[in-house]
């Protein structure tokens, strides 16, 4: 079983390699306009598509609203795993993605993750002042956002989640923009952060939850949004958590 798991942890590290050498041109060429961002964030996509299908992952959609094309989003997800990166790519409009600004030194990678998404330093008043300028300048410019409003993998026990970052929810209030919350069900149990050459072969489900809307840009609002989103995306962990323990528990 280890031996399997291994050999299957390598395929998907070198799906992940093909991939992003397959694409990583065409990306990298979209960068110095801004009307090609959107085609190189569609790319993202496929990217995403590609890579659970090579890498035989399946993947289980839930969506619990109708999506409008022309709505503009900010998308909040659960991140337990590096898993959950292409699994919000899947979501099917392209999205700028709000991430930690050390991805950015890797080589190749860097350049288009650098321009063509907005990176962050949390630990740098500075550069959260940038990227949020940056964010806003985005949302004019008509682009969706993605964020992981934990700031990082920094949940100590699962499923529980940590608290959320404002800045998700800020940007959302101040542009009267929907939030979508979306519940990255099962990947830790696919792949664990620390153990990538441990992957086991389950589903990946994907909940996206009805948006939720902040009524006004005040601070209170903000909270609001922010604790309900959150609220949102705990309860289905749970009790997805808690039906799959109930259903081992009937087995014995």
């Amino acid at each position: 079983m280890q031996l399997r798991r291994k050999l299957y942890s390598i395929w998907v590290i070198l799906v992940m390699v093909i991939l992003f050498f397959v694409l990583i041109i065409p990306l990298i060429l979209c960068i110095p306009f801004q009307r090609t961002h959107f085609l190189a964030l569609r790319l993202n996509i496929v990217w995403a598509w590609c890579f659970f299908r090579l890498a035989f992952i399946p993947t289980k959609r839930e969506w619990r609203f109708e999506l409008d094309r022309k709505q503009q989003y900010i998308l909040c997800a659960n991140h337990f795993s590096y898993l959950d990166i292409p699994s919000l790519g899947l979501f099917p409009k392209p999205f700028k993605f709000v991430g930690k600004s050390q991805l950015s030194k890797i080589p190749l990678f860097g350049i288009m993750y650098n321009n063509l998404h907005i990176t962050v330093n949390r630990s740098s008043y500075k550069s959260r002042a940038i990227s949020l300028r940056k964010a806003r300048r985005a949302i004019e410019n008509g682009f969706n956002l993605g964020f992981f409003p934990e700031g990082g993998i920094r949940v100590k026990e699962f499923p529980n989640l940590v608290n959320f970052q404002d800045g998700a929810f800020r940007l959302a209030a101040e542009n009267n923009l929907p939030v979508v919350p979306i519940t990255l069900v099962d990947n830790y149990t696919i792949l664990f952060d620390d153990e990538l050459l441990n992957m086991k072969r389950r589903t990946c489900r994907i909940v996206y939850h009805e948006p939720i809307k902040a009524k006004n840009a005040s601070e209170e609002e903000i909270k609001k949004l922010k604790s309900t989103v959150h609220r949102v995306i705990q309860d289905e962990l749970t009790t997805c958590h808690y039906n799959v323990s109930a259903k081992k528990e009937t087995v014995v």
